[in-house]
């Protein structure tokens, strides 16, 4: 059945106008290039403290935004304002639709460290993101465990509270490679929420983000609209736990039917 599943978009893929098959090559290189190249710099700038170490991280995000936006031609907007105070733990919750879902939250949200809850696999082989998801304040859960995944957000949860730091999770769990919002996953959001008891939630409405990966990289499709939407920020005291879940996930649905982008 998947393989069917696969072969429209594999037709579809060769339909896509010839700047799209030209900028992949070049928009590849360059992407591989900047986690090569990045990694020996994160290694060096972890020896002077964390805050070297986000610095270096910082430049690698831009240039990952900055390769969308020129080599793959994107439309890359960013609305709304996201509420980082200084005095208070936040949770920032999104839905799920790329790898560069991080990247570019990391980038937007860059006042501020961000740290977050991903699957255990991406804190292997992969250059320069293994690196910072391993030593920047982020954790790593193994999906296949889920007692264990729970204790890990909690332990997580209560670190980041107490440094009055950022988390960041996506609930879906994994990513929406259509675009359509997967069902939120409660149970993480749940536990991240009881160990940063007084956090400020900022939700996040990721909409386009899908198409850069829709062919798997052949091509990437060139000129997509890809939008990031900060939403007005909840007080998750002001919720029961069941409550708050649907909540999140109504705001970012309502704003996803709203997308000026198109899907």
């Amino acid at each position: 059945m998947e393989g069917t599943s696969d072969k429209p978009v594999a037709c579809e893929s060769l339909k896509l106008p010839i700047l799209s098959w030209l900028c992949t090559v070049p928009y590849t290189i360059v992407f591989v290039l900047i986690l090569v190249i990045s990694h020996p710099l994160h290694l060096l700038a972890a020896l002077c403290g964390t805050g070297a170490h986000k610095w270096a991280l910082d430049i690698m995000n831009w240039m990952i935004v900055t390769n969308i936006r020129v080599l793959a031609g994107a439309r890359y907007e960013v609305r709304g304002v996201p509420c980082l105070p200084l005095d208070r733990s936040i949770i920032i919750v999104s839905n799920h639709q790329s790898m560069y879902d991080i990247p570019m939250i990391m980038w937007a949200c860059r006042s501020r460290h961000v740290g977050f809850i991903a699957k255990r696999e991406l804190g292997r082989w992969i250059p320069s993101i293994s690196l910072a998801l391993r030593r920047l304040g982020s954790v790593l859960i193994d999906r296949g465990d889920a007692a264990r995944a729970v204790r890990d957000i909690e332990t997580f949860g209560r670190t980041q509270h107490e440094a009055r730091q950022v988390a960041a999770i996506f609930p879906e769990g994994t990513r929406a490679r259509d675009g359509k919002v997967k069902r939120f996953k409660a149970t993480g959001l749940q536990a991240l929420a009881r160990s940063m008891p007084g956090a400020v939630l900022q939700p996040v409405a990721i909409h386009g983000n899908w198409e850069l990966l829709r062919y798997n990289f052949w091509p990437v499709p060139f000129g997509t609209h890809i939008m990031l939407e900060f939403l007005d920020p909840i007080d998750p005291s002001a919720y029961s736990e069941r409550e708050l879940t649907g909540e999140v996930e109504a705001r970012i649905r309502a704003a996803l039917e709203k997308s000026p982008v198109s899907a």
